[in-house]
């Protein structure tokens, strides 16, 4: 049949037949989008909190983003007392629930102590809740011998404190990284990879739930199949010495409003971890990751990922040689970024 389609297509006049491959692709890319979009869909609605799923992921984010907004009430310079009633409800709710399907852990300990500082603040106004009271002591005995280290609440810093540990000369350290695409044979080793997503999780995600994911690949022969499965490393994939897979936790996310989220927190965490390996003396280069779904189910299959991760993109990871040409990338002007309303 194809040997036939490519004989009539060559005997019509050329204007015509390049007429006809463009309908042809733009029907075939249409409806391969068409399938694209419904495997997003899908995925979210598997593996996110839209359809009541109370997986422990999606509890954890539910109660993290009800003690979040518990915090960002008491960081206001004049809260007002006896706010967020309705978060506290949910948050002792969905805290309990947690720790009789889960156990104590960091985020319900977290939860219990944004909830004693809540009481806390609303004593100091005079305003008294015993009832929750009883339940916050009630929580509190229940994380009994608990070793999890968590903080949960409001702190106190200075503007002294911030600047102190803010002063870089940042625009000097941007300019200084680029992509990239000639490594040094020498090995990195893992605890700075380590180091580098202990930086990215200080990324900011939506409600403080932190959906970002690192997969370090580290052995030769998986990565050389992984790297074949993307688009845009031909050339030098093979000689960086780790390679980064960042995804976001699909069950971290509860709202259809939420549907696109993953990539906005996404992006954020991988821009934040670029930026800690370029500070840690490492060279990357960004690996977009832009597939058709089957090329993502395969690969996840492969790496041994979740399918309840979104793959973001990946980072091919390596020291630097002592020279090395790098592409000038130049920047837009200034006046077709930025725009004063």
């Amino acid at each position: 049949m194809k040997a036939f389609s490519k004989r009539v297509l060559n005997i019509l006049p050329g204007f015509l037949r390049d007429a006809l491959r463009s309908r042809y692709r733009c029907l075939r890319d249409g409806v391969s989008s068409a399938f694209a979009s419904c495997h997003d869909w899908r995925m979210y609605l598997r593996h996110s909190g839209l359809m009541g799923r109370h997986s422990r992921g999606t509890l954890e984010a539910d109660i993290i983003k009800s003690y979040h907004r518990i915090e960002k009430g008491l960081a206001l310079s004049t809260p007002r007392p006896g706010f967020g009633a309705d978060a506290v409800d949910l948050l002792t709710a969905g805290t309990r629930e947690y720790l009789s399907r889960f156990g104590p852990d960091r985020t319900s300990l977290a939860a219990v102590n944004t909830l004693a500082e809540y009481l806390a603040f609303n004593g100091r106004h005079g305003l008294a809740m015993p009832g929750l009271e009883a339940t916050v002591a009630a929580l509190r005995e229940a994380h009994d011998g608990c070793v999890a280290h968590a903080e949960g609440g409001t702190r106190e810093v200075t503007k002294s404190e911030i600047l102190s540990r803010s002063q870089i000369d940042l625009r000097h350290f941007l300019e200084a990284r680029h992509s990239v695409r000639q490594f040094s044979p020498v090995p990195v080793d893992m605890g700075l990879i380590e180091e580098a997503v202990r930086m990215a999780q200080k990324s900011p995600s939506v409600c403080n739930r932190q959906a970002g994911r690192v997969y370090a690949v580290a052995d030769r022969d998986r990565q050389t199949r992984l790297l074949a499965l993307q688009n845009g490393n031909r050339g030098f994939g093979d000689q960086a010495d780790k390679l980064l897979v960042v995804t976001e936790s699909l069950d971290c996310f509860l709202t259809v409003g939420e549907r696109y989220q993953c990539w906005i927190d996404g992006g954020l965490f991988a821009m934040t971890l670029i930026y800690a390996l370029h500070s840690l003396g490492l060279g990357t280069c960004c690996l977009n990751w832009s597939v058709l779904p089957q090329v993502d189910r395969e690969f996840k299959a492969l790496a041994g990922i979740p399918g309840s991760q979104a793959i973001i993109m990946l980072v091919a990871v390596g020291h630097l040689p002592e020279n090395l040409r790098i592409a000038q990338s130049p920047r837009r002007p200034l006046d077709e970024v930025f725009h004063v309303l």
